[in-house]
């Protein structure tokens, strides 16, 4: 596997693992019962681990109210308050009494008043209706009764009694007792805060239940509190025992993908080699698994949990982009790996599978207009029947919202099997992996770039026939891609389009420009038709597929005739390098660029045979040629594989050559 298909598959595979943990890890749902008000059962029920009851809503509201009114109102001293009002306090009271022993001592009285702080009440009830206070000072807090700190009425009460002494009106009196201010000011924010810290700390706990606790006896009926505590314990996370769960669950998750690895490694070697084709794969089964997660965390509050998945989705794709027995194994494997995570495992298989592989089996031949909704008919109707035969058989299944799960069971298939089919064009376009649909699209002989090479190339054009048929029928015989080998023959030399005079199968009536040309640029002239191939291809948006044939087709083989001639002309031929008159490449890659380069070179050998004796032989070499000189070690074709190609091409050849009558009768028989 090279470095950056050795990456793919990291990335792939740390990928599904973290998407695995990230929505499928919360353990929840521990026991697997859904009971009903009066039910009895032949058993007890016993809790299995601790777990918490939590207070009702309403009730832990109560407790929280009761808590944020207990929370002491906060008095903060104003240390400004008492400087002004003393500057202002004895002018007044010398000027009413003209006594300044009593102006200063009432300045000292009320000073000490001032000293142990001053508040306003209707300030305080504005805020808070009990009777704790916290005073906050600079050298700290204290807590008081308000009853016994000084307010503010009862300081100016003790101020207008000590100037009843003095005969003058009361307006003067009420007017200097009027200046007086709390300095103890109603600090809300703190008490917020001090509120804020005391709900966090609350704890919305009733009651612990112990493991080994009765939480329903055998034949005794089911009550709401009853129900409560099972609804309690299914969404109560086993913390004692979650690292060994999720440890678990992790090494099986891990056990299967490398199953996976090793099934890709084996079975699709294509796919083990091309990094698009892995990482397709890969977002593909990815995808299903994220949105199966989601699927799940948005009904795990419903009347009961989500039995169907999107492993349609996967399997559809698969199907479609790789074949339909590898979308069978990984709908097995995605099922496996739901069943480790969900609370009826038996059911969840089961239902998967069976709605995965009839998707699997129906919807990959995208050409046929029925696939797709024959597809999602089965899929679903398929996941109902287990469904239903699994609740007659009363297995883990909920007995209840029945509707809802046959519903689901129903919708999902549709959502996934007919997103798949709406994502093939991004799919294709984004990982360069084309569907069938979109190779034949360009497996005829009317695509405008094959117009143009019958006009502008003819001997080309009928090369690259002859190549087609070859490839093509080479593919079927060898379960390959057949109309892709035979798009692959029809444009593998479209590149020749730009000088077709250097080429000569386009050479009638006229002489070859290579005789006069030196090797070196002949061979530079012949080689850029690849290049100029791949050019036109991009341009005209061929599938990529097709691209990549194109680019392959003559690997890094070497153009024999240039080199050679090249070596005649030289007086140093030790200096000839045959990198200068080789293929860039790179050597093909899939079983069907290896078609067409095995066919390409077969046809140039054999078109200027004019019997059919020595084909098999000739074909013979040119196959054992190319795979000597390395040509098709990226590719996986077998032994067998290469004498089915030899048989197959032997027989399109041979058959070109066919007897003619030789008198054969012309005009009326009748005479």
């Amino acid at each position: 596997m090279k470095t950056s298909n050795l990456l793919s598959g990291s990335l792939v595979a740390a990928i599904f693992i973290g998407t695995f943990y990230l929505f499928f890890m919360p353990d929840k749902q521990i026991i697997d019962l859904e009971l009903s008000v009066g039910q009895t059962l032949p058993h007890d029920i016993v809790a299995p681990v601790d777990f918490d009851l939590p207070y009702h809503e309403e009730v832990f509201d109560e407790i929280r109210d009761a808590m944020l009114e207990s929370i002491p109102v906060h008095l903060k001293f104003d240390q400004e308050v008492w400087q002004s009002l003393k500057n202002r306090l004895y002018p007044m009271l010398l000027l009413a009494t003209y006594d300044s022993s009593f102006a200063r001592g009432m300045v000292e009285e009320l000073q000490s008043i001032y000293e142990e702080g001053v508040f306003s009440l209707d300030d305080v009830r504005e805020h808070y209706d009990g009777e704790q206070a916290v005073l906050l000072g600079s050298s700290g807090t204290e807590d008081r009764q308000l009853f016994d700190i000084n307010e503010i009425e009862d300081v100016r009460d003790i101020l207008e009694i000590r100037m009843a002494r003095w005969d003058f009106p009361g307006d003067d009196q009420a007017e200097i007792s009027s200046i007086l201010r709390p300095n103890l000011i109603v600090n809300d924010s703190s008490r917020q805060a001090n509120a804020e810290t005391a709900v966090a700390g609350l704890s919305n706990i009733d009651t612990t239940i112990t493991a080994g606790s009765v939480l329903l006896e055998a034949n005794e009926q089911v009550t709401s509190r009853t129900i409560e505590y099972l609804d309690h314990l299914k969404n109560t996370a086993m913390e004692n025992r979650r690292f060994k769960r999720v440890l678990s669950l992790l090494l099986l998750a891990f056990i299967m993908t490398g199953i996976v690895f090793f099934y890709i490694h084996d079975i699709m070697p294509d796919t083990w080699q091309a990094a698009n084709r892995f990482l397709l794969l890969g977002v593909i089964w990815i995808i299903s698994l994220a949105t199966t997660g989601t699927l799940w965390l948005a009904l795990k509050n419903s009347a009961s949990f989500p039995c169907a998945s999107m492993v349609t989705f996967g399997a559809a794709l698969t199907s479609i982009f790789f074949h339909r027995r590898h979308a069978v194994f990984f709908t097995l494997i995605f099922s496996m790996l739901l069943g480790l995570v969900h609370p009826h495992p038996y059911s969840i298989v089961l239902i998967s599978a069976v709605s995965g592989i009839l998707a699997s089996l129906t919807v990959w031949d995208v050409r046929e207009r029925r696939s797709v909704p024959v597809a999602i008919g089965l899929s679903a109707v398929g996941g109902v029947c287990v469904y239903l035969l699994l609740h007659m058989l009363n297995t883990s299944l909920y007995s209840s919202s029945m509707t809802e799960s046959i519903l689901g069971l129903l919708l999902v298939p549709v959502v996934g099997i007919g997103s798949a089919h709406a994502l093939l064009f991004l799919f294709e376009r984004i990982f360069g992996v084309y569907t069938v649909l979109s190779i034949d699209e360009v497996n005829k002989t009317d695509h405008p770039l094959l117009k143009q090479m019958r006009e502008v190339a003819p001997g080309t054009w009928n090369h690259s026939q002859t190549v087609a048929e070859l490839a093509g029928r080479a593919a079927g015989a060898i379960n390959a891609w057949e109309s892709l080998a035979s798009a692959g023959g029809y444009f593998h030399d479209i590149g020749k389009m730009a000088a077709p005079e250097m080429f000569i199968e386009n050479q009638q009536n006229m002489e070859n420009p290579h005789d006069s040309m030196n090797p070196w640029v002949s061979a530079r002239k012949i080689i850029a038709h690849v290049k100029d191939g791949v050019e036109l291809a991009e341009k005209a948006k061929l599938p990529r597929a097709v691209i990549h044939i194109i680019q392959q087709h003559h690997g890094v083989s070497l153009t024999k005739y240039f080199y050679s001639k090249a070596l005649q002309e030289s007086c140093d031929p030790k200096s000839i390098k045959k990198s200068d008159f080789s293929y860039t490449g790179p050597r093909p890659s899939t079983i069907e660029a290896a078609l067409v380069l095995l066919a390409d070179q077969t046809a140039s050998f054999t078109k200027n045979l004019a019997s059919p004796e020595g084909v098999a032989e000739l074909v013979a070499r040119v196959v054992d040629e190319k795979d000597l000189e390395g040509e098709l070690d990226d590719c996986h074709l077998t032994r067998r594989n290469l004498k089915t190609i030899v048989k197959v091409f032997t027989s399109v050849l041979e058959s070109k050559f066919y007897k003619r009558v030789n008198d054969y009768p012309i005009g009326d028989s009748n005479g």
